[in-house]
């Protein structure tokens, strides 16, 4: 079995992945860490969409609370796709961007696994 894994670590806003050939003949699983939206509403909308367009499965990170959560399941489900598997997580975050206060900051997130819906 051959396997490929070809990390992205980088703004995928100006990405054509309809360009990409081998995204047609390949499983693709996303795993994300998208912006929580905290200092821009909805930053994370443009990186949930790509990965519906170009996914077989999804793994992407949010903020733990009750609005995230429906909002997560209420946005999966315009495209197709269900959230069937949640698991809490207790997240370190460094300071990395001139926003960050503190050297370190533990938050409360939730790792969301999509599959698309039958």
């Amino acid at each position: 079995m051959n396997s490929l894994i070809h990390p992205l670590c980088t703004d995928i806003s100006f990405i054509d992945f309809s360009r990409w050939k081998i995204l047609k003949h390949s499983k693709v699983t996303t795993i994300m860490n998208p912006p929580f939206g905290v200092q821009k509403a909805k930053a994370d909308r443009n990186f949930l969409d790509l990965a519906f367009q170009i996914s077989d499965i999804i793994y992407s990170i949010h903020l733990t609370n009750k609005k995230v959560h429906n909002f997560i399941k209420s946005y999966s489900s315009q495209y197709n796709w269900k959230v069937d598997y949640s698991l809490p997580f207790n997240m370190i975050l460094e300071r990395s961007f001139s926003f960050h206060t503190k050297k370190r900051k533990q938050i409360d997130t939730t790792i969301y696994r999509f599959i698309k819906s039958n």
